[in-house]
């Protein structure tokens, strides 16, 4: 009940954040003017660096935290658990989850991890190409394209609680999931002409990349429950 009350927290903040921006969009008047390469390079940068970090935690997961509170976490816990199995791509190595990873050269790899390095190597990318393109887009356009992130954040929230998920479709919208930040941090950031509302919008994104996280969390939860096996690995 815990776990599902943190998700739901989650959640509705994710759905504030998502409203806000998007009266944000509607009322705000619009910038007619182009944006320093200075100013865009301020968010190019702070972008870049946060895929970098994202590309960071889906090889090592929790580094932060740990390198935060000095400590590993259910350690202990773990070590009381009989029949605990091992890990492969971040999830247990168990039939339950065969939809969860992918096998690429003999290893192991989490699907969602996969899709979110893809989204993000993409996303550096395409902010690049951002930061060194001088061409003024319309704030009609910008907004759609800030609605199509909103629309892929849900669609990629929706699809984690799917049991029955198909492998490729989950790896691609994981990566257009960092693909959204990147259209709505541009275009928030090109309709207002604000750094601090660019910024902002990078900060939202760790909330959505998290809320990710925990719906993510709670389902694995929830097909070790419902198993019959005694390792109960969340």
């Amino acid at each position: 009940m815990k776990q599902k009350s943190i998700v739901i927290q989650y959640i509705i903040f994710s759905f504030i954040a998502v409203l806000l921006l998007l009266i944000l969009t509607l009322f705000v008047n619009p910038n007619n003017t182009n944006l320093s390469i200075f100013d865009k390079s301020i968010i190019g940068i702070l972008f870049i660096i946060s895929c970098l970090i994202g590309i960071s935690l889906t090889n090592n997961p929790g580094w932060i935290k740990r390198l935060l509170k000095n400590q590993f976490q259910k350690t202990s816990n773990n070590k009381t658990k009989k029949n605990v199995r091992k890990r492969e791509g971040h999830h247990p190595d168990c039939d339950k989850f065969n939809m969860h990873t992918i096998e690429i050269k003999n290893k192991k790899y989490c699907t969602g991890c996969l899709g979110i390095s893809i989204g993000c190597i993409i996303s550096i990318i395409l902010m690049i190409f951002y930061i060194l393109n001088n061409v003024k887009i319309s704030s009609d356009i910008l907004s759609y394209l800030v609605t199509l992130g909103f629309i892929i954040l849900g669609l990629v929230f929706i699809e984690i609680m799917i049991n029955r998920r198909k492998i490729f479709a989950h790896i691609f919208l994981n990566s257009l999931l960092v693909i959204s930040f990147f259209l709505i941090v541009v275009g928030i950031f090109e309709i207002t002409g604000s750094i601090i509302y660019g910024i902002i919008c990078i900060i939202l994104s760790f909330l959505w990349l998290d809320t990710r996280i925990q719906l993510s969390n709670y389902h694995h939860k929830k097909i070790c429950i419902n198993c019959n096996k005694s390792c109960k690995m969340y």
